[in-house]
């Protein structure tokens, strides 16, 4: 039996999209539809992907989407050591 740990691709990905919250709280960024539809985005969630993998990860899912409030969400579900990690989160400040 393995121990859990938190992978560094998932937390890497939770701080950035932190940051793209901080940028719509302070209007940076126009909306949680326009920062999902970026390119930045794609390329976030495609590099998220593959860094989960690296740290191990299997069957690995990231979608984006726009939170109540205006916030960006993202839902996850990924598998390690046989044992799947699935949840939803909108990491911002309270």
């Amino acid at each position: 039996m393995s121990s859990f740990r938190h992978l560094d691709g998932m937390l890497g990905l939770l701080s950035e999209l932190y940051h793209i919250n901080e940028r719509i709280m302070c209007g940076d960024i126009v909306s949680a539809k326009a920062a999902i539809q970026s390119d930045r985005m794609k390329k976030l969630l495609n590099h998220y992907h593959e860094a989960l993998s690296e740290d191990g990860a299997t069957k690995i899912s990231l979608q984006a989407y726009a939170a109540a409030g205006g916030w960006v969400g993202i839902t996850y579900s990924y598998e390690v050591d046989g044992f799947e990690i699935a949840g939803s989160q909108v990491p911002r400040r309270v």
